[in-house]
């Protein structure tokens, strides 16, 4: 039995996926969101990236025939967006007092909140799950996804990663890549969407998946060359020769440094000015060099951690993108 991952679903606050490949930006993309959304629903209160999530989510499953049941499953990537919920709604309560602050934010700071929005819109049934981090959160939930379809938990998974820009997250970043600029701190660009994939047995036309799992990495550049080349290694034994490697970062855990990742094998440089989505970017690149260079090449992604981890998603053949 394989597992496949896909069709994909990618919706993005800043154009479709041919605009990004082609390098344009379009603010607008997503102006009439509400419109979009399934009827009815309960979405009135909810923050536009947990709508977006939803839109995105239900596209993919009317477009590939999909029903909601018990039998399929929900897992949700998402970077660390409802801390920022929770840090605006009391810095709100100090500032304007609690009758004044927004009740939106106290909803939306729910660690599931995109979970649940998801599974009351569409009627998901089953299992669902949610994965808080950055770059690995996506990765986690389709891996978490992968191990319940293989082993009979459901017949069909719905995996959703939510790439967010908001202050908080942003002050994390700045404070990592930019410890010591405390004025004038530069700029950080986001990419805001969605991308909705489903994990299938057995699913024609769609790339299995041959994931490296989550490794930490060693301080010292020998043992980040060390825990890189395993991952390879030990995708390079189940996937074609020739996969293309889309690195999400060329900076490692706090050393920042690229040498490792350049000595195992040549990487794929991202197209400019599309700034960084710390839960999409993964499946972003996947999608990207797939409408660049389309073909029955493989293509993984060696995905870089902040917290020091490194982890790979390999699929043996180009990402499907979903027409809707």
């Amino acid at each position: 039995m394989t597992v496949a991952l896909g069709p994909f679903r990618f919706l993005s606050f800043s154009g479709g996926i041919d605009d990004l490949a082609a390098g344009k930006v379009r603010p607008d993309a997503l102006r009439d969101l509400d419109d979009r959304l399934p009827q009815p629903n309960s979405l009135r209160r909810a923050h536009e990236d947990a709508k977006a999530a939803v839109l995105a989510g239900a596209q993919l499953l009317r477009s590939a025939g999909v029903a909601a049941s018990e039998r399929l499953g929900l897992y949700v990537g998402q970077q660390h967006m409802t801390f920022d919920y929770c840090a605006q709604f009391v810095d709100g309560s100090y500032r304007d007092g609690p009758r004044m602050t927004s009740p939106m934010l106290f909803s939306e700071s729910v660690l599931n909140n995109v979970a649940t929005h998801l599974s009351l819109t569409l009627g998901v049934k089953g299992v669902a799950q949610t994965f808080i981090g950055t770059r690995v959160a996506a990765l986690q939930a389709v891996l978490a996804a992968a191990e319940d379809v293989e082993e009979g938990v459901v017949d069909a998974a719905l995996v959703v990663g939510l790439g967010v820009a908001n202050v908080l997250t942003q002050e994390a970043y700045r404070s990592l890549y930019d410890p010591l600029r405390r004025r004038n701190p530069p700029g950080l660009r986001f990419l805001r969407g969605s991308v909705a994939m489903l994990v299938r047995r057995d699913a024609p036309g769609q790339p299995r998946i041959v994931f490296g799992g989550v490794r930490c990495l060693g301080r010292s550049p020998e043992a980040q060359l060390k825990t890189l080349a395993s991952l390879w290694k030990d995708a390079s034994v189940r996937i074609p020769k020739g996969t293309r490697l889309l690195d999400s970062t060329l900076c490692l855990a706090r050393d920042r440094n690229p040498d490792p990742l350049r000595r195992i094998v040549p990487t794929i440089p991202p197209a400019e000015g599309l700034g960084e989505s710390f839960a999409l970017d993964p499946f972003l690149r996947l999608l990207l060099d797939s409408v660049r260079h389309p073909g029955d090449e493989g293509r993984a992604v060696l995905c870089l951690g902040e917290e020091g981890t490194a982890s790979l998603l390999a699929l043996d053949g180009p990402p499907r993108l979903a027409l809707v």
